[in-house]
């Protein structure tokens, strides 16, 4: 019989490698801007539940669907000057993970992990399809296009 401290602490381990992206999700964002996030509408408040950037938002509700953006660049062009909010990698700390597969066997097994899974601890969907790269431009204070 194998002692049970070693497989707790492997569990403990992995459980907390699996939450560490989850502090940035967008449930734990709209969490900490519920105020704000109940007084959007209807349209809005999906798109940032679904951790989506789309025309007519906000920088606030970007960033509450997003988080902070890895960088902000300005463009001058014809009609003036547009924003853009850079996201690559899953935000500003470029935290990618792969979240582990756990399991926990029967009257023989134990703990299991694995990290050959696709999802990831970017606060996105975790569905491994996520771009790398994407750019939020901004007109006028409110989302243009998204890129």
């Amino acid at each position: 019989m194998r002692p049970l401290f070693p497989v707790l602490l492997s569990f403990g381990v992995v459980l907390g490698l699996a939450t560490a992206g989850c502090s940035s999700s967008p449930l734990n964002r709209i969490d900490a801007n519920r105020a704000a996030y109940e007084s959007w509408p209807v349209e809005m408040q999906g798109a940032v539940f679904e951790g989506r950037a789309v025309q007519g938002m906000t920088p606030e509700m970007v960033r509450t669907a997003l988080g902070p953006p890895t960088r902000v660049d300005v463009r001058s062009g014809a009609n003036g000057e547009d924003e853009i909010w850079v996201y690559e990698n899953g935000g500003a700390s470029g935290l990618k993970l792969p979240l582990p597969n756990i399991g926990i066997g029967g009257s023989i097994g134990g703990v299991g992990a694995s990290t050959g899974g696709r999802g990831s601890a970017r606060g996105g969907s975790g569905s491994g399809n996520d771009p790398e790269r994407r750019e939020i431009v901004f007109k006028g204070g409110v989302v243009a296009r998204v890129e």
